[in-house]
């Protein structure tokens, strides 16, 4: 997308007005509020069924790694509101949100003491992975936590299934990151195929504190090629229900499950890697069903849903009067324009680098050669978004490795994506700076002037 000058600020000002009518002009929030009213049942069903899926999927972390529950992304991840004040509102706050720790994320040993029967907490904890020690720790064993590789697992892998419709691209993405950071496969196949087996468990097998009334479907039996009837290495006999999930290598496995809690911790045969899984005995190894951590999934697909409604306040949030009424007043759509206009200068710098090193490249790759160098500055610029830790703390070359190897596998040429990251990669750090700090300097500004 190439353009001159004029043509540029035109265009500009054509998306700022479109963007303030629809989204902060008075008329844009109340077609938000119509809409929010219109999608609420929806978004209520959604949440019940998508947010249990990351909640359970990042206790799972809590086991395989030892986390503690505060660290570990979406389960921390909590907010609260407020009106805002008179000072507040004059200055174009229309509500005031603020991002807390949950009560029920707590340490790894009070979540192991409060919500693991006395009889289990011993193994559970031999099971974690351990943090490497250089000369003492077993390759395979332990694990290496430079920042990226800890953002990884603490938060950038449930997120990849969210981002990707597809099974296949979340799983292309998530090996170029193992190869690029230099992750023991073994440890990335077990955590994926639990954060599968945990996506495709919750509507296919029904379990009590997981499934979802009318939604889920009822277990089959897992029959195993020994027993019809039984795990054979249960000696209470438990009968097993079936999930069908796809794993880290696509292929569809089986697992027996007998209780929730084998979701985040039992050793699936095929699937999990030995010492970092537990042999489940067929009983569940929570204090009770409907634990403090089971109750707070639920509590929390609720807020959700109570929350539902501020979101056209929040949307158009910091804008006072004269600026609703005014697009040419208004310091949001400012702040957009001025992003939107890296977004373009990074497209026609791109296109012109395509035009003398592909001539002729059709319409369709040259879009996907553009797509990779906005994703590359999109991962490492978010400021709100879970999941995008890893990429900000990635060095230069793993950042490099991972993002040829991810755009290799959708057919873009080698040389071309390594012109294209040198290209970007000179203003990089500079263009994210002012992405995360337009928007956040115009937060604290409305708020810092309201208390004085």
């Amino acid at each position: 997308m190439g353009y001159r000058l004029g043509e540029l600020i035109d265009e500009l000002d054509r998306q700022k007005r479109k963007y303030h009518e629809k989204l902060l002009s008075v008329d844009g929030e109340w077609t938000l509020v119509t809409r929010s009213l219109d999608t609420y049942d929806l978004a209520f069903d959604i949440s019940y069924m998508i947010i249990p899926e990351y909640y359970y999927s990042s206790i799972s972390a809590a086991f395989l790694f030892g986390f503690n529950l505060f660290e570990i992304e979406p389960l921390n991840i909590e907010f609260t509101w407020r009106y805002p004040t008179v000072e507040e509102w004059l200055n174009g706050v229309g509500i005031v949100i603020e991002r807390i720790i949950p009560g029920y994320a707590t340490t790894f040993d009070d979540f192991i003491s409060t919500g693991v029967k006395e009889m289990y907490r011993g193994d559970i904890t031999r099971i974690r992975v351990e943090k490497a020690v250089y000369d003492v720790s077993r390759y395979g064993e332990a694990y290496y936590d430079p920042p990226a590789v800890r953002e990884l697992f603490r938060s950038a892998l449930t997120s990849i299934f969210k981002k990707h419709i597809s099974s296949a691209t979340a799983r292309a993405e998530l090996k170029s990151l193992v190869r690029s950071l230099g992750i023991n496969p073994d440890i990335a196949k077990s955590i994926y195929n639990t954060v599968s087996m945990h996506i495709y468990a919750h509507i296919g097998c029904f379990m009590l504190g997981y499934g979802v009334l009318g939604e889920s479907f009822l277990c089959e039996e897992y029959r195993t090629h020994s027993s019809s009837h039984s795990n054979p290495g249960d000696p209470n006999g438990a009968r097993l229900g079936k999930v069908l999930f796809e794993d880290y290598d696509g292929n569809v496995v089986e697992a027996g499950l007998a209780a929730l809690s084998d979701l985040h911790t039992a050793c699936v045969l095929g699937s999990s890697t030995l010492g970092a899984c537990y042999l489940s005995d067929g009983k569940d190894l929570y204090v009770e069903q409907e634990t403090v951590y089971t109750e707070a999934a639920e509590a929390k697909s609720r807020r959700f849903a109570e929350r539902y409604m501020l979101t056209p306040t929040a949307f158009s949030n910091y804008v006072r009067g004269d600026e609703a009424a005014d697009y040419h007043r208004c310091e949001r759509t400012d702040i957009w324009g001025e992003l939107m206009s890296i977004r373009y200068t990074v497209e026609s710098s791109v296109d012109g680098l395509l035009a003398h090193e592909k001539p002729g490249l059709n319409p369709f790759d040259r879009r996907k050669y553009i797509a990779a160098a906005l994703q590359l500055v999109g991962h490492i610029g978010k400021r709100h978004r879970w999941g995008y830790g890893a990429y900000k703390n990635m060095l230069d070359d793993e950042l490099k490795t991972w993002w040829i190897d991810y755009w290799l596998k959708q057919g873009l040429d080698l040389n071309t994506l390594e012109k294209i990251f040198s290209l970007v990669r000179t203003w990089l750090t500079h263009i994210t700076r002012i992405k995360v700090e337009k928007g956040e300097s115009l937060r604290r500004r409305r708020l810092e002037t309201a208390l004085g």
